[in-house]
């Protein structure tokens, strides 16, 4: 099967490195996978050892990018691919304008990375998302929350939808980082974006630190919320606990080395990190939002809170901190869930067999 992936740019987020582990596992499987990119090119970002094609499509234009989406349709008739997946961003916009003007009949399959309706705001909205989703072939969601999501918004999606989870790694043999001190050590991964939510978790940080000064926070990531949470971190007086570590190519050694990770967002599908974190063995703190709930399961591998409370977030991790036997009984259940359920070999295994089911269609 001939395969190409497009993601948005050649950046560090959950679609894009979940597309390209993926694309890596499927040439194992004997398939000619490529990666292209919507916007910018893979100047070394992406480490990963694939094809990578640069569409050179402007992001201001794209409801009006011809261009790209004539480039974008010359590319899948030459290469003769198969089946064409878009993931999450503007990917499906561009590959389903494309398809609609230039008739191209590979295949295309969505993949639904988030919980959709979390960002519809109105019905304008709405009807814009249902024109693109009617160009698809196929709907994969990251979590059957997410699936339920899309049909609840298109309902059409019922007959041409399935769960396709991300996946992860045995990280076990990873060289852990160095902590330079005996804090606990709280991680968060992720974009410094509002659906992130770092700014409530600061102030939990900052509240846990009232009680029990021996924690630190460690921050991997970036975004446009960096200099609002660096001021913060000043306002609470909590800067000397608070490490804000950039976005880092080797996220999961820091993971490895924390003692709990805590995630309050608001918006999500499955974060990559997650899964990340508990193959690691650390339990985790997090919102009950999207597919979070399917793998954290309370008293098991971790806790989920409910309506962003503060004071319940702060109890979930006091006990998980202060109970060694606790955290030992969520760490060995945490990496029996990932080695049983969501190992990347066995994940590329059930999107081979989706793609061969959408070809049949």
């Amino acid at each position: 099967m001939k395969i190409l992936q497009i993601i948005q740019r050649p950046q560090l987020r959950g679609a894009e490195i979940f597309a390209c582990q993926l694309s890596l596992e499927l040439q194992k499987l004997g398939h000619d996978v490529d990666i292209l990119i919507l916007f910018g090119e893979n100047n070394g970002e992406l480490q990963y050892d694939l094809n990578y094609i640069s569409l050179g499509a402007i992001q201001n234009k794209r409801f009006w990018d011809f261009k790209a989406y004539k480039r974008l349709a010359k590319i899948i008739r030459s290469e003769g691919y198969d089946l064409v997946q878009a993931n999450a961003g503007d990917t499906l916009k561009y590959a389903a304008l494309s398809k609609m003007l230039y008739k191209w009949k590979a295949k295309l399959a969505f993949r639904n990375a988030n919980k959709m309706s979390d960002f519809i705001k109105s019905k304008a909205h709405l009807w814009l998302n249902q024109f693109f989703l009617n160009k698809m072939d196929f709907a994969i969601s990251v979590s059957e929350n997410c699936r339920q999501d899309l049909i609840r918004l298109y309902p059409k999606a019922k007959a041409i939808t399935a769960t396709g989870t991300i996946g992860t790694f045995d990280f076990s043999q990873l060289e852990v980082i160095e902590r330079l001190s005996q804090n606990k050590v709280w991680i968060n991964v992720g974009s410094f974006v509002k659906e992130k939510n770092h700014s409530f978790l600061m102030e939990i940080f900052a509240e846990y630190l009232k009680e029990d000064n021996g924690n630190e926070l460690w921050l991997i990531g970036d975004g446009p919320l960096r200099n609002q949470l660096n001021e913060q971190v000043v306002n609470l007086g909590i800067e000397k606990k608070v490490r804000f570590l950039g976005y880092r190519s080797n996220a999961v050694a820091y993971i490895k080395a924390a003692d709990i990770m805590v995630m309050p967002s608001k918006i999500e599908g499955l974060p990559g990190v997650i899964l990340e974190a508990l193959s690691c063995g650390k339990p985790v703190i997090a919102s009950e939002v999207g597919g979070i709930p399917e793998v954290v399961i309370n008293d098991q591998n971790g806790y989920i809170i409910k309506a962003f409370d503060k004071a319940e977030y702060i109890s979930k991790i006091h006990k998980v901190l202060t109970n060694q036997e606790l955290r030992k009984k969520m760490s060995q259940n945490a990496k029996n869930l990932i080695q049983e359920e969501f190992m990347m070999p066995k994940i590329a295994e059930r999107f081979e067999s989706i793609y061969h089911q959408i070809l049949q269609l």
